[in-house]
């Protein structure tokens, strides 16, 4: 007995296979035409959010008004052996970050004063 669901098979050097009819060839035309559709729309839903963010991201970076003149200098007194780790500054207050052997802290610099709004030393947690 024979079974065809094997899949291909040579008979006298010709191969044979599954016939489609043409009902099913329409179905499988119109479902690649499909899927070719909506990876085009895909590709260019990415490509757009892709330019979106591009432009977006040049809009966030204006820069604050400043009401009144920022001071030319300002002193900042750290411990002794105090090194600076990081700097961030927010509208017109500075935040300097610092590391000293005697710990590390923050400093808030206001740049209109040039005076410290506040410091923050940071200790480490003490186990419970």
């Amino acid at each position: 007995m024979r079974d065809d669901s094997a899949g291909p098979e040579q008979t006298d050097g010709k191969m044979t296979g599954i016939v489609l009819g043409e009902r099913q060839i329409k179905m499988l035309r119109v479902a690649v035409i499909a899927m070719g559709v909506i990876l085009v729309l895909g590709f260019i839903t990415v490509i757009a959010r892709i330019v979106y963010l591009v432009n977006r991201s040049s809009d966030t970076g204006t820069a604050t008004t400043v009401s009144q003149p920022i001071r030319d200098t300002a002193r900042l007194a750290l411990p002794p052996g105090a090194s600076v780790r990081h700097i961030s500054l927010a509208g017109q207050r500075l935040a300097v970050h610092y590391e000293s052997p005697g710990g590390s802290g923050i400093v808030v610099l206001d740049l209109q004063t040039g005076k410290p709004v506040s410091r923050i030393e940071i200790v480490p947690e003490t186990p419970r």
